[in-house]
């Protein structure tokens, strides 16, 4: 009976009556009211007066303030949770909270009832010890310090760091799982972020066996079973350094127009569903491009070797044809299993060098008119994109290279060349995406939905203040509008990030709920099955059509166990976007060590009360203290920090800056501003002397190393992806400053 009442509350959202309740069902007065105070005792139910009622209660994540107060982080609004009322609830735990009547302010607050989910099942700290007890100095801010048991911990030192396993009771605790190192040391810290998410770093062994099971050679049955494309003109287009090579492409001149042929690597044709191939695969949900160190999604003899699209090697490939008219309107699509053999390994620099008027390479001469062809095609592809909406994001691309110990940070600048393959690639996204709708099809879409309409108007005031008018209606094409009116101006990139904040977070669904940041009704991830997961999906339900093969029974079991897959894949895209942010921003510390007391230029990206953060050339951030910069007050009507004689530091101004001080364990730096005649007093201060001198001269690198060949230069991640929406949590309080997001990296993610 308890079930059959609270499922009464729960149908009609509303309060009921003893009076109702016993007439609804004939129950005994004494009965009912038995059966209602031990709902109210468990808290399933709520009484005011007369009436009983379901308590008002809401989820989400939690963010603590050291001070004891926190938020649920809720869609529409944050609810606010006093100290005292937090529970035992640590930061980003997903809990359950009663929403309480207003109090003298007016405003709503919560007291947590429940965790519901920990956010996280293992720490990453410093082994410490305390009157005879071992403890964990976790090296995530604001958490607790954790007591150990002593099993695994013989023979550790103070100062280790280690991994542990939390153990949630009254009084948690932890318990040894593995030791990364002493200090922070590059490699430590690297398995530390590594253990931090729950990255996986090694294939189990049954999953090795798997992969070196597979021949190298493509049997000629399966060669003829296939469309043959081998006789086209077909290449690719990477970085320097990539060596999984998953998408092709060519272009045919026809009389009406062109044909576009993108062709992606079958990964789907080694890697069999619900294998440990499979499984492993799913697990990781993406490859990770952490500085000096990649965590692939598949074996290298997959990634690497029989599925990367190397140059006079056959391979098999998931193919998409488009026929566009002289206008690029898609007139036909069609898909095929194909073969194919990459007459060329292209890179980026390259065709960005051909693009500005210089030649190809004598041996890649003879893709001249191609290239030609397809830099016009997609650029009139990009404009057609922008036309309907589609938001156009402008950052510095820098990538983070390290080599022996020292750190490398490159600017990226090859924009057409990367649009080339960014727009073929949207394309075939988009086409293969419209034609699992229109099938009716299950899929793994990637989905980007409006923003929230409170988001939407914090952004119309933050760029009123710039002065730059938004609609009260959300338009994308508004918001298009926006970008290119800011483009070129010392606050562009401020624009840009303010837009960036205010868009939701791009994500897999099961269901098709359109791409608002592309502007377009259908799209999901079908281009790089190498490193991503959903794309692996989406390939085994296109080959099920093109076969027809997929039954009602395949098609009932996909539809239930899609949903799971796209918030794993989610998850773990988070995770890897989290690990190499955290691991590029500890390397930059270690940068910024490197040269203490130097000089440079940057511009400032974030006012708040408590000072100015201004990112470097080089796309370091440090922080500029109010103290250090004088008689300055935060506006946050003008978004400005307001000084003397009418002076302001605001978004987008330049400023020179001297780096003061860096804690790579913390990954913060300190600028100060620089003023040349205190620097002068400094620069007749004794220099280093000797070997110390020497080595810091050494590895004081902005770059690329010199005279090295590019195939063997180690793999980059890449700073500031373009990304829609942001993965940080939000600010604990009001702090104008754009999102640490990224421009594309060589890994497309949008």
């Amino acid at each position: 009976m308890r079930e059959t009442l609270l499922e009464l509350f729960k149908k009609t959202g509303k309060p009921h009556r003893l009076e109702e309740i016993l007439r609804r069902f004939g129950l005994e007065k004494r009965e009912a009211k038995a059966y209602l105070k031990a709902l109210v005792r468990e808290g399933l139910l709520e009484k005011k007066g007369s009436q009983y009622f379901l308590p008002n209660r809401v989820q989400g994540p939690i963010s603590l303030h050291r001070d004891g107060y926190g938020f649920v982080r809720l869609p529409e609004k944050d609810l606010f949770i006093p100290p005292g009322y937090t529970g035992e609830a640590w930061p980003d735990d997903l809990v359950e909270a009663r929403v309480m009547p207003p109090g003298r302010d007016g405003r709503p607050w919560g007291v947590v009832e429940r965790v519901l989910k920990r956010a996280r099942e293992r720490l990453v700290g410093t082994l410490d010890f305390r009157k005879g007890y071992a403890v964990l100095l976790p090296d995530e801010p604001g958490l607790p310090e954790l007591r150990l048991l002593p099993e695994g911990l013989h023979g550790l030192k103070r100062g280790s760091r280690i991994v542990v396993k939390v153990h949630y009771h009254r009084r948690p605790y932890g318990e040894f799982l593995e030791y990364l190192g002493e200090g922070d040391a590059p490699e430590t810290e690297t398995e530390a972020v590594i253990a931090k998410y729950g990255l996986r770093a090694e294939f189990p062994e049954e999953v090795l066996k798997e992969a070196e099971a597979i021949p190298l050679e493509i049997p000629e049955a399966e060669l003829r079973r296939r469309q043959d494309f081998r006789h086209l003109r077909v290449f690719t287009i990477d970085g320097v350094d990539a060596k999984d090579f998953d998408d092709a492409i060519h272009l045919e001149v026809l009389p009406t127009g062109y044909r576009v042929g993108v062709h992606i690597a079958d990964v789907s044709h080694y890697v069999k569903e619900g294998s440990p191939l499979d499984q492993e695969a799913l697990q990781r949900g993406t490859s990770v491009y952490l500085p000096g160190r990649v965590l692939p999604m598949l074996p290298e003899r997959l990634s690497n070797g029989v599925c990367s699209l190397k140059p006079h090697e056959d391979r098999l490939v998931l193919s998409v044809l488009v026929d566009l008219d002289q206008e690029l309107h898609i007139q036909r699509v069609r898909f095929a299993e194909g073969v194919i053999r990459s007459v060329a390994r292209l890179t980026y620099t390259e065709v960005e060098a051909f693009a500005e008027g210089f030649g190809l390479p004598e041996e890649h001469a003879f893709l001249a008119q191609d290239l030609k062809e397809l830099l016009d095609l997609t650029q009139r592809l990009r404009q057609k994109r922008l036309e309907a909406g589609s938001l156009d994001f402008s950052f510095p691309e820098v990538k983070v290279e390290v080599e022996n110990g020292t750190l490398h940070l490159i600017p990226q600048e090859e924009p057409r060349a990367r649009s080339l393959i960014e727009e073929l690639m949207l394309l075939a996204n988009q086409v293969v995406a419209e034609h699992l709708v229109k099938k009716g099809l299950p899929g793994l879409f990637r989905v980007h939905e409006e923003p929230l309409e409170e988001a939407y108007g914090k952004l119309r005031t933050a760029l009123a203040r710039l002065g730059y008018a938004l609609p009260e209606k959300l338009s994308a094409k508004a918001l298009q509008r926006v970008l290119l009116e800011a483009k070129g101006r010392p606050e562009e990139p401020v624009v840009a990030n303010l837009v960036l904040r205010s868009l939701r977070l791009a994500r897999y669904a099961a269901e098709n709920l359109g791409h608002f940041g592309l502007a377009m009704e259908h799209y999901l991830h079908f281009t790089s099955p190498i490193r991503r997961y959903p794309d692996l999906v989406v390939h085994r339900v296109l080959k099920a059509i093109l076969r027809r093969s997929l039954t009602p029974a395949k098609k009932a079991r996909w539809q239930e166990t899609f949903p799971a897959i796209a918030e794993q894949a989610s998850e773990m895209e988070r995770k890897a976007e989290a690990a190499e942010r955290e691991l590029t921003k500890y390397y930059m510390a270690k940068w910024a060590e490197l040269h203490l007391g130097e000089r440079f230029r940057g511009k400032v990206t974030g006012v708040a009360s408590f000072g100015a953060f201004v990112m470097l050339r080089n796309g370091v951030e440090g922080l500029v203290r109010l103290e250090a910069l004088g008689p300055y007050t935060y506006s946050e009507e003008a978004l400005a920090l307001l000084g003397p004689k009418g002076k302001r530091i605001r978004l987008g101004d330049e400023m020179e800056v001297v780096i003061a001080a860096a804690n790579p364990r913390l990954r913060q730096i300190d600028f100060l501003p620089y003023r040349e005649e205190v620097h002068k007093e400094e620069a007749r201060a004794k220099p280093a002397r000797g070997k110390e001198a020497k080595e810091v001269a050494m590895r004081k690198v902005v770059g690329p190393p010199k005279d090295r060949n590019r195939d063997d230069r180690p793999e980059r991640a890449t700073v500031n992806t373009v990304y829609f929406g942001e993965w940080t949590p939000k600010d604990e309080g009001p702090v104008h400053r754009p999102a640490e997001t990224r421009t594309r990296r060589r890994r497309r993610r949008r």
